[in-house]
């Protein structure tokens, strides 16, 4: 008979480190973690509550923004100290405890964000804390990141005697210990912003089963001595509950406490499928010209494809424009820099291009935010012919989208090949919003009109290997259809193989666009410093440890005959766009990938802070990795590693996620970025010892990427940790100004069960409901949006991040000759 493993309550104050703690906690100890949310309606009284933890071991009450005085921010932790369970506090939850037994908290005057400092603690004398938690615990480098902090009384102890008192308590606290503390000598300059001398990271109640911590395990910089106070911890925990604990731990009986991981999007589907009570139209897809209702399904299609070589001397838009499609609907996907064959790896090229062809016959799925409708759109001659479906009968969008591709799943196909058809679009910033419960602010009429999310159903398709220089021709089609499908291949084989020559595009175009008519609204420098200044106030009053501020730059100028944005060419970048899918054009030269995964599970992140730009003053990538190994610029980074883990460990569960490159500076044709990569594997549900049952209902449960890709919207490059409250705060400092495509997504995921998104940075999007004419007879004009920002934190300037701003709107404003 197995014997349950203990049980720990993790309460979650809406922190984007939360998930990580928790793999810490899982993969440290012999003990299974639930957790609830601070503010969970049903242990609103002190009865419920109490029922609660009679069935927990211990109790860990983890950090989040805010501060411990305020009910809104601690909800149900500020109760806790009323019970006799074991806890172990961190952050919040450490000023929480302080706060609770005589402490004051207050400002840090240099606030400690993504800060790696040493862990002066008690377990250094070992006569001290013979049996506590830093008992035979070595050096601790451990993150910071704290805006606030606990002064129990240590500001008045003398210098003289600092070495003796700081480990006793105080006449302020009688009842808490001080167990460690991060010190610094003043005296010395830094450029990490520290400006306190004594900031107390651990403290225990001296009758009580409490202990907290001040800094961060779980953070990807805190280095493994850390996880031996945790399992000291609890070892003292387990041994309190074994001798002291009244009343005994209860079994049995239903919890609160949740798991971690999300429940997949496939099961939600499945849990909401008997609301459809066989009514519910769900549907089809697959490339056709017959009206809606003879389109095929796709669920039976095989993958028919071709090799053809890479005619030399040819360009992606040279092969855009031999297939005819150029001035159609289009989505393109472009290594557009993979001709710059002297810079940096294989990833920071990019290696593969892929055009998908006959958009205007496709099915399209479209999804604006709140409306719980997605519309099916079918071309049908000259017309399309929309059908919707509520999607609370689905379980909302990303579970009909993963039900949808799941069906649609293609087994055998060319495995050099990462796409072989399938959803092809972009989601924006809002749709990220949603799914985080952040309401967007101001949302006019029009922009209520406009898809939030767009993919189209990709059946025909080309892809070009920039390594191998070889071209996949695609197509997804039935059994039935292989001699059209093969015949079309054929086609679209000789019309490459004629492609005419095509120089390569230079890293910087220009435009024959004139500048007669153009007009350009751009951010105003005061006010963008302002905003910046507000950041700051909100990550030193603790509701923030980084905010990535946007604004939005506008151009109306005449709309051409010909769009000339297709002519020129924005810097080359790996991940580069360019869609017109809809309502929508976008141009795109982001550096940045957002997400991938595999067909076996394997996910990857790739989020990138810290830039610098080239110049007659930087130009080797020795140089860039100097300037970008400062505290301010590792931190940036820092805090978005430690978020996007999270986001992985929500889906992946403990244990599996992974950061096999931590801040590597790399070299992009314009600019040396700042990297990490984080990866995450998805669990597999199916086993060999399972009946035929447990198989399909383990295939309906499992994880796929569109779980990771819904969990970790929107990017936390373009937002800053933790993600719902400083997205909370980015909406009133950018004034419900939408960033609509700017933040959010652009990639696909295919049949074969791969994905690949990257982040639309760098980039400038239109709307067709935006064009008007001023006066009857005058020229059409078009109005093109273009996003820049960046993360501002406690060691920001507002004059600094308004250039940082600036140098990037213009790498976008040349695409217009600006």
């Amino acid at each position: 008979m197995l014997i349950p493993k203990p049980l720990i309550l993790f309460i979650d104050a809406y922190d984007s480190f939360s998930n990580n703690i928790i793999s810490l906690l899982e993969t440290s100890l012999n003990a299974s973690v639930r957790t609830v949310k601070i503010d969970n309606p049903a242990l609103a009284t002190d009865e419920a509550l109490h029922e609660e933890l009679s069935r927990y071991a211990a109790v860990v009450c983890g950090p989040g923004p805010g501060h411990p005085g305020r009910e809104e921010d601690v909800g149900i932790v500020k109760r806790i100290w009323k019970t006799g369970v074991p806890v172990l506090g961190i952050c919040l939850g450490f000023q929480s405890l302080c706060l609770e037994f005589g402490g004051v908290v207050r400002r840090l005057k240099g606030p400690q964000h993504g800060m790696i400092r040493r862990v002066n603690h008690a377990g250094e004398d070992g006569k001290r804390t013979t049996g506590s938690i830093f008992d035979g615990v070595g050096d601790i480098y451990a993150t910071l990141y704290q805006s606030l902090c606990a002064n129990i009384g240590q500001d008045l102890i003398p210098e003289s005697s600092w070495g003796d008192e700081k480990w006793r308590s105080t006449r302020q606290c009688p009842d808490l210990l001080p167990l460690a503390w991060v010190e610094s000598d003043l005296s010395e300059e830094s450029d990490s912003g520290v400006m306190d001398a004594r900031v107390l990271v651990a403290v225990q109640h001296r009758t009580k089963p409490f202990w907290a911590l001040q800094y961060h395990p779980e953070s990807i910089c805190t280095n493994e001595e850390s996880r031996k106070v945790i399992i000291n911890w609890f070892k003292v925990a387990l041994h309190f509950n074994h001798t002291l604990r009244q009343p005994r731990i209860q079994t049995g009986g239903p919890l609160q406490g949740k798991f971690a991981t999300r429940d997949s999007l496939l099961s939600r589907f499945e849990s909401f499928r008997p609301m459809l009570n066989g009514s519910a139209s769900f549907p089809s897809g697959g490339h056709s010209h017959t009206a809606p209702s003879e389109h095929r399904s796709g669920v039976d299609n095989i993958y028919y494809s071709r090799t053809v070589d890479l005619p030399k001397n040819t360009s992606v838009a040279g092969i855009v424009e031999s297939l005819g499609y150029e001035e159609e609907q289009i989505i393109l996907l472009e290594s557009s820099n993979a001709y710059e064959k002297a810079v940096g790896t294989a990833d920071v090229r990019g290696r593969y291009s892929i055009i998908a062809l006959d958009v205007k016959d496709s099915l399209r799925f479209e999804y604006t935010t709140g409306s719980n409708q997605i519309s099916a759109i079918y071309p049908a001659g000259n017309t399309a012919d929309q059908y919707i479906t509520d999607l609370r009968q689905f379980g909302g969008v990303w579970s009909f989208l993963a039900q949808y591709l799941d069906k649609r799943k293609v087994q055998d196909g060319n495995t050099e090949s990462p796409f072989w058809g399938g959803f092809m679009g972009y989601t924006t910033y809002e749709l990220g919003l949603e799914g985080i419960d952040v309401q967007a602010q101001g949302r006019t009429n029009q922009a209520n009109s406009r898809p939030d999310l767009c993919f189209a159903w990709i059946t025909r398709s080309v892809v070009i290997d920039h390594v191998k220089g070889c071209i996949y021709i695609q197509q997804l089609a039935p059994t039935a259809a292989q001699a059209e499908a093969e015949q079309w291949i054929y086609c679209i084989a000789m019309r490459i193989a004629n492609t005419p020559y095509h120089h390569p595009p230079k890293p910087r175009g220009t435009t024959n666009a004139s500048k007669s008519g153009i007009s350009i609204t751009t951010p105003p420098d005061s006010e963008y410093e302002s905003k910046v200044r507000h950041c700051q106030e909100s990550i030193r009053s603790g509701d923030s440890y980084e905010l990535c501020l946007t604004d939005q730059t506008t151009i109306t100028r005449p709309r051409p005959v010909i769009d000339q944005t297709k002519t020129t060419q924005p810097p080359p970048a790996p991940f580069a766009s360019y869609i017109r899918l809809g309502p929508l054009t976008l141009v795109s030269s982001s550096p940045e990938r957002f997400l991938s995964w595999d067909s076996a599970g394997k996910c990857e992140l790739r989020p990138m802070k810290g830039t610098v730009r080239k110049s007659p003053t930087v130009t080797t990538l020795s140089h860039a990795k100097a300037l970008l190994d400062v505290p301010k610029e590792k931190a940036e980074n820092l805090m978005i590693v430690d978020l996007v883990r999270h986001d992985l460990h929500g889906v992946c569960g403990s244990g599996n996620v992974s950061v096999p490159r931590l801040m590597v500076v790399e070299e992009y044709a314009s600019v040396f970025q700042m990297i990490t990569v984080v990866q995450g594997q998805l669990p597999s549900p199916l086993s060999k010892h399972m009946d035929a049952a447990e198989a399909e209902q383990a295939r309906r449960t499992r994880y796929t990427g569109l779980d990771v890709l819904a969990a970790s919207l929107p990017p936390g490059s373009m937002t800053g940790a933790p993600k719902k409250r400083s997205c909370e705060i980015l909406q009133l400092l950018e004034r419900g100004k939408e960033r609509s495509l700017y933040s959010g997504v652009v990639g696909y995921m295919d049949v074969g069960g791969r994905g690949d998104f990257s982040v639309t940075i760098r980039s400038m999007f239109r709307w067709d409901d935006d064009d008007f004419t001023p006066l009857e007879g005058e020229e059409i004009m078009e109005k093109w949006h273009i996003g820049a920002g960046g993360a501002v934190t406690a060691l920001s300037t507002p004059a600094g991040e308004r250039e940082e701003m600036q140098t990037k709107l213009n790498g976008t404003l040349g695409v217009f000759g600006l």
